[in-house]
């Protein structure tokens, strides 16, 4: 059987990942099937939804890193999507809190040998935080610049000179030196560029500013607000029990909170409101798709800006919120049912 092409798509919390794989979708060959594996650090799953409207086979591994839990959620989800997806090209968008080196094994190792043609990790990066410690001092961050093939700066529309040449340098510090380095705007990467091989990660050298403390965990707990438990592996998109209105889930891990609602499929939810309350609330992660007295939109927040698109139609209403502080649940929860 023919190996299937397979790319990993990374980078921290808010760099455009889902806008990218967006414009791949919409820019593939009419003739192949594309499948994409998504992993959310909240869990409710929010991302699918808008995959789905660009004809992508998804699936959906939410709550946190899908390789901490020795890969089982992932490897659940990946084998369920290539059986029903049998794709030419396999997309997986780790969480902008995840751990590539643990994605990139579970991928290798031989279960998947000759399964998978691993080519290019792709990381995409904001230029703009190149210059704040609060990413320099992540773990993730680092290891998903040191670890990538293809480091792509997206944003370039609102970047400065300065921030360009930040970037310039420090992609200057790998050795070997990255496959391709390159600017776009709104996650508009060239597809040719998922073709290009992978470098072992036996050939790379990490900066070694870069090398701190690489590869600890830290745990993730998990709190329903629903009316039963869910105990089910995390290897699907949230659904309602019979009779329930929502629902919230919890997660909690590497220094960050996120909260996420399910809505039935039945409430509906005042736009203006919304995006009034949406744009006042401080966090650094806020993502959407609600249906509004206005019609379906996808909300997407990042760190104090909030931006709306009309979508087609969406099944029910999902809401994740993720922040460096545990923020409130219960206010920000009577206000969205309000």
């Amino acid at each position: 059987m023919k190996k299937i092409p397979t790319n990993i798509i990374t980078g921290f919390l808010g760099v455009g990942k889902t806008t990218t794989i967006l414009n791949l979708l919409s820019n593939k060959p009419d003739n192949e099937v594309w499948a994409v594996l998504v992993n959310e650090f909240g869990e409710v799953g929010v991302d699918g939804t808008l995959m789905k409207e660009q004809g992508a086979v998804v699936r959906e591994v939410p709550g946190g890193c899908m390789c901490c839990v020795a890969g089982l959620p992932m490897q659940i989800g990946l084998n369920m999507l290539i059986a029903k997806a049998k794709p030419d090209r396999l997309l997986i968008e780790p969480t902008g809190l995840g751990h590539p080196k643990q994605i990139i094994d579970t991928l290798t190792n031989d279960y998947y040998a000759d399964l998978l043609d691993l080519q290019a990790t792709i990381t995409l990066v904001d230029p703009r935080n190149l210059s704040l410690p609060r990413y320099l001092e992540n773990e993730n961050f680092r290891d998903q610049l040191a670890l990538a093939d293809v480091v792509i700066a997206n944003k370039v529309d609102q970047c400065s000179e300065q921030d360009k040449t930040i970037f310039d340098a420090k992609m200057a510090e790998y050795h070997p030196p990255k496959t391709i380095t390159g600017w776009v705007s709104q996650g508009a990467i060239n597809s040719d560029w998922l073709t290009l091989p992978r470098t072992s990660m036996e050939a790379i050298t990490i900066p070694e500013t870069h090398q701190a403390a690489r590869h600890s965990h830290m745990g993730h707990s998990n709190t329903s607000h629903s009316t039963d438990s869910n105990n089910e592996l995390p290897a699907a998109t949230l659904q309602l029990k019979a009779g329930e209105r929502f629902v919230r889930k919890e997660n909690t891990g590497q220094g960050y909170f996120s909260a996420g609602w399910l809505f039935s499929e039945a409430a509906v939810l005042n736009y203006d409101q919304l995006y009034s309350y949406f744009s006042g609330l401080d966090t650094d992660r806020l993502k959407a798709v609600v249906k509004t007295d206005q019609g379906v939109y996808g909300f997407n927040g990042l760190n104090g800006v909030l931006t709306t698109t009309p979508l087609q139609d969406a099944i029910d209403s999902r809401i994740e919120i993720i922040h460096r502080q545990k923020l409130n649940w219960d206010e920000v929860e009577q206000v969205l049912l309000a």
